[in-house]
């Protein structure tokens, strides 16, 4: 089994039983991060550096542009209409799951401790300063866009494969800002797969769930229930 697999196999029980946030410890699931000056965290360094050297002016407005915390960077995915005015079921929703993917982020962050990548070299360039205390491990951003995915991929079906490939630009941009390793980011993609999974079956989070839904699909002109199967 692998560990995707292995960590929804522990989280949806948790989950059903609507404790309204599960109990389920985000450290245990996660794999550590390579250890602090190892050649696994050289390696990933390098990596850092040779997307910094091969990053256009382009990519960097689309990384600084992809810091807001907002489920509304996937109107990539649906279009202008997806958009927090029209959409205020939807906006509040995932307003509520940004706070709640936060909490669960933040200890794991202060149990690894991981410093990001600037502070371990000087070559690196980040596109923006984060915080002292805010550590790498996982990519808040990453997590909080793969819940999204989760979520949105299961209200909206039929654009599952263009809401996960929005999931990974938005990550993959963690690494462009210089301000995560790829292994941040894979973190904060098992852990934010790990959450969706777990509200997907959370009762106390159906009538909100339910709610958006609708509202997004309407938006879309598409019928009220979706697809078992995704796209025809």
């Amino acid at each position: 089994m692998t560990m995707l697999g292995l960590a929804l196999s522990l989280a949806l029980p948790a989950a059903a039983l609507g404790s309204g946030g599960s109990t389920l410890d985000l450290v245990a699931v996660l794999p550590p991060p390579p250890a602090s000056g190892s050649l696994a965290e050289q390696h990933e360094l390098q990596t850092v550096l040779g997307v910094q050297a091969n990053r256009t002016p382009t990519d960097e407005a689309a990384a600084l542009a992809d810091t807001e915390h907002s489920v509304f960077r996937f109107a990539d995915v649906f279009g202008s209409g997806f958009d927090p005015a029209k959409l205020p079921h939807m906006a509040a929703f995932f307003v509520r799951l940004a706070k709640y993917d936060k909490a669960r982020v933040k200890p794991v962050k202060n149990y690894w401790h991981r410093a990001r990548p600037p502070v371990i070299s000087a070559q690196v360039k980040p596109l923006a300063q984060e915080k002292a205390d805010d550590w790498g491990y996982p990519s808040g951003h990453a997590t909080l866009g793969y819940s999204e995915a989760v979520l949105l991929s299961n209200m909206v079906p039929e654009k599952r494969a263009e809401i996960f490939a929005r999931a990974d630009l938005y990550g993959l941009h963690r690494v462009v800002m210089g301000v995560h390793y790829p292994s941040d980011v894979e973190a904060g993609r098992l852990a934010g797969t790990v959450i969706g999974a777990e509200l997907l079956h959370d009762p106390d989070w159906r009538a909100d769930y339910e709610a958006a839904q609708t509202e997004l699909r309407a938006s879309l002109k598409l019928p009220t229930t979706p697809p078992k199967d995704g796209p025809g």
